[in-house]
């Protein structure tokens, strides 16, 4: 569930919100005021994961608390909402998830939390493969969960909705996709080669050239020869300096 606070001075705004996100699956309001003296409160209580927040808050400045919002240690995910596009620059400067105009609709709305549930998701991946130190990814073989070390992943490759890591000791089932894949390990060994490929680079034992300035990747330990596609070929060269 997508933990959200909503933040409008106008009571009958407040209750439209709320009124359509309980519409939206997976979305649990959590708090709602408002009053901006209130917000910075309720988030430390509430640890949202998601905050609407109106620009004009009577006595304070939308865009000045979404600032110090900002500031906090893991803050919440922010949609601005106005009546005025004039703030949609200035909104975006903060990197908000979003920004929607009155008078809403359910599915601009929807739009807006569907693009903050992405945003969220890919957060949880980066921190859970790259920014809290864990070396393992949970995936799935034959009905049973294992953790994978991701030292011992050769590839990624495309399947269904998810994706299938290639291990020295067999192929897994993960649900994440390979954008998020790509997105999580974004500084590490693991590059994007193809639409259906993401390569350990320690796995790579031979650079083959191929037709029509592509290449393919001889693995270690594996029997699979990967294609680098024309769409990567660039990124992947510079990558190794070739």
């Amino acid at each position: 569930m997508i933990r959200t606070v909503i933040v409008d001075d106008e009571i009958y705004i407040r209750d439209e919100l709320r009124y359509f996100l309980d519409q939206i699956d997976n979305v649990e309001i959590v708090g709602e005021t408002g009053d901006g003296d209130e917000v910075l409160a309720i988030i430390e209580r509430e640890k949202p994961d998601l905050l609407f927040l109106d620009i004009e808050l009577g006595h304070a400045n939308g865009l000045t608390l979404a600032r110090r919002i900002m500031q906090m240690w893991e803050p919440p995910k922010i949609i601005l909402s106005t009546a005025y596009d004039k703030y949609a620059v200035m909104g975006f400067e903060l990197s908000v998830s979003d920004y929607i105009l009155k008078p809403f609709s359910l599915e601009r709305i929807r739009s807006a939390v569907n693009k903050a549930m992405g945003c969220i998701k890919n957060d949880s991946l980066r921190k859970a493969y790259d920014n809290s130190g864990m070396d393992k990814i949970a995936a799935s073989k034959n009905g049973r969960i294992y953790l994978v070390d991701t030292s011992d992943i050769i590839h990624f490759q495309a399947k269904g909705n998810g994706a299938a890591l290639v291990a020295k000791d067999g192929t897994y089932e993960i649900s994440s996709t390979l954008k998020e894949i790509e997105e999580s390990f974004q500084s590490g060994k693991f590059i994007r080669i193809h639409k259906s490929n993401i390569v350990n680079v320690d796995f790579i034992e031979e650079i083959i050239p191929w037709f029509n300035y592509t290449c393919k990747l001889r693995l270690r330990g594996s029997d699979d020869e990967l294609t680098v596609s024309r769409n990567y070929f660039k990124s992947f060269k510079e990558n190794f300096k070739i």
